[in-house]
């Protein structure tokens, strides 16, 4: 099997358990190929407002306000 039409076809027929190894086997690989982003860097203000939007946020949604 050469071009992904001819495997779409060859999955198409496999039974239910054996597709399910395929799109484990499938989802292993792709994990492994991708690389992943540097992290991202905040700095101290930058933490700091977002806790502040989020704890303004919990204040507001809390009942009785």
């Amino acid at each position: 099997m050469s071009t992904l039409t001819e495997i779409e076809a060859a999955a198409a027929s496999l039974p239910d358990e054996q597709k399910e190894e395929l799109l484990r086997f499938l989802a292993m690989r792709l994990r492994k190929e991708q690389t992943l982003p540097e992290p991202r860097v905040y700095s101290d203000e930058e933490v700091a407002a977002m806790v502040a939007e989020d704890e303004a946020d919990g204040a507001r949604l809390r009942p009785g306000n």
